[in-house]
């Protein structure tokens, strides 16, 4: 029988660690549920990558459009991931670090331990248009499938950059920049298999990203 102190000691490996993360991403349990394992994985994850820049981290939740659209996912796992990433704990950590590391974000291991709290997934995107307001005006949506069921999602939340910023050093794509932030229910994300998150506006292009949701962590 497998202890929780054995799979906490096979964690610390970087290699195992991976073989971890990878027994996560598959079909059957799509974007990784969240679980004192999980959590502990989460931790270790950020831990290990807190030299790393933010698309690295992120992997593929970090997701790029021709036109220059950014979407990143902020699934559970990759909060507390992206949290451990800045808590410049050693970066091979012991078990003692993880405890620590626990204890720092207890508020959100604390949060995700319990199943009666019902978790979100963060679709963070920055894009660009012509006006300091282009973005307050954009719609989001998902449309997907999944388990043999269509899906057509509204946001439970959202915020919207009220004035962009302006584009320096001569990038394309707009005179403004702006970050949108689009919350969705994790259930409903985890149940789908592939999906779109839709962004549309009378003043503007719409934009769009297509998503396999077992690619994400």
């Amino acid at each position: 029988m497998v202890t929780q102190s054995s799979r906490l000691t096979k964690l610390f490996s970087a290699s195992m660690l991976m073989v971890f993360l990878t027994a996560f991403m598959n079909p059957a349990s799509a974007i990784i549920k969240m679980d004192n394992q999980s959590i502990d994985a989460a931790i270790v994850y950020g831990i290990k990558n807190q030299k790393a820049s933010l698309s690295t981290l992120l992997g593929p939740n970090w997701i790029e459009n021709e036109d220059g659209a950014l979407l990143n996912i902020y699934t559970p796992f990759m909060v507390l991931a992206t949290k451990a990433a800045r808590g410049g704990f050693p970066s091979n950590p012991t078990k003692s670090d993880l405890k620590a590391a626990r204890k720092k974000y207890g508020k959100y291991v604390a949060f995700y331990s319990d199943p009666q709290n019902r978790l979100e997934v963060k679709f963070a995107v920055s894009f660009y248009g012509n006006s300091p307001t282009f973005a307050k005006s954009y719609e989001a949506r998902i449309e997907g499938f999944g388990r043999g069921k269509d899906y057509k999602l509204k946001p439970v939340k959202r915020y919207l950059d009220q004035i962009a910023d302006p584009v320096k050093n001569g990038l394309t794509g707009g005179q403004y920049e702006a970050v949108n932030s689009y919350y969705f229910h994790f259930n409903d994300i985890a149940n789908m298999e592939e999906f779109k998150l839709i962004m549309e506006s009378p003043n503007g292009p719409p934009i769009s990203f297509r998503i396999r949701t077992e690619q994400l962590y």
